[in-house]
């Protein structure tokens, strides 16, 4: 009988050291994996600050924060909800945004998701083909959602906001983020972002933390994401420069960005003139 008993035992003690094994090894790749990305990002490309400037940004950005929070419009263009959010891909480039919608309608108010390719922009927002009829078509987790995709298994909604997996990532999971220098040094806090006109993440708007650097205001540098070791459940943001070089950039100037693609999100009437990263000089 004892025999039979440590036997069970060893076998008991193998399985549970196994499953401890199987999960170590688990963390590891992850790990390993982690540095492999992190080492690929160390590889890649890095603008050079002294050849970088505002013009493109100007010319046909779209800002993060007029995205967040802007009116959604059904095909009639009555107003039917706000943008919670912004769902982007490893490419950095906007697959769908999330919205909430119907507080009017009888089912109330629910979560969508509609894919980029779906969406208008127009004066003051966006315009979505999502009509009370329609609106279970684009359920959060409906079969055509992105978020119901194989690479999203991971997701979850908590307090009513998109946890996105790994495949894809969230505008607020990098909005709001520290930022710290290529040394690790922190930096400032990231306040905004710029898009091109076609969807892609081009810039993140920083503001220097003034007691450190005595700088304040928004500086405008080039966004690197997904390939050069980010992820958006990073502690903080890596500007992949020195404070010198971040020292010889201009203020970023919200009021001269008059793209076609930021005049026509503004609400009628609105005039971003004067809005600037810095106070106005008399």
């Amino acid at each position: 009988m004892t025999r039979h008993i440590g036997v069970s035992a060893l076998a008991i003690a193998m399985t549970l050291g196994g499953a401890a094994f199987a999960q170590d090894g688990g963390n590891q790749n992850q790990q390993m994996q982690n540095q492999q990305q992190a080492a690929q990002g160390q590889n890649q490309d890095i603008q050079v600050l002294s050849q970088w400037n505002y013009d493109e940004l100007y010319q046909g950005g779209l800002r993060a924060e007029t995205m967040l929070d802007a009116d959604v419009f059904g095909p009639n263009m009555d107003e039917i909800g706000s943008v919670e959010n912004v769902i982007l891909d490893r490419d950095n480039q906007i697959v769908a945004i999330i919205a909430q919608v119907g507080g009017f309608w009888d089912i109330g108010d629910t979560h969508i998701a509609v894919p980029w390719d779906k969406v208008q922009m127009t004066q003051g927002g966006f315009q979505i083909p999502v009509t009370e009829d329609t609106v279970a078509e684009y359920g959060l987790y409906a079969e055509p959602s992105i978020v119901n995709k194989s690479n999203l298994q991971s997701t979850r909604v908590v307090d009513d906001d998109l946890i996105a997996g790994r495949q894809t990532w969230k505008l607020t999971g990098l909005i709001d983020d520290y930022a710290v220098l290529n040394t690790g040094a922190g930096y400032g806090y990231i306040d905004d972002a710029i898009f091109t006109e076609d969807g892609k993440l081009d810039a993140v708007v920083v503001q220097p933390d003034y007691a450190g650097y005595g700088v304040g205001g928004a500086y405008a540098y080039p966004f690197y994401g997904y390939g050069y070791g980010w992820t958006p459940d990073a502690e903080a943001y890596d500007l992949r420069y020195e404070a010198d070089e971040l020292a010889e950039m201009d203020p970023f100037d919200y009021g001269r960005m008059q793209g076609p693609a930021q005049t026509a999100m503004e609400p009628a009437g609105q005039d971003m003139r004067g809005e600037t990263g810095e106070q106005q000089q008399d």
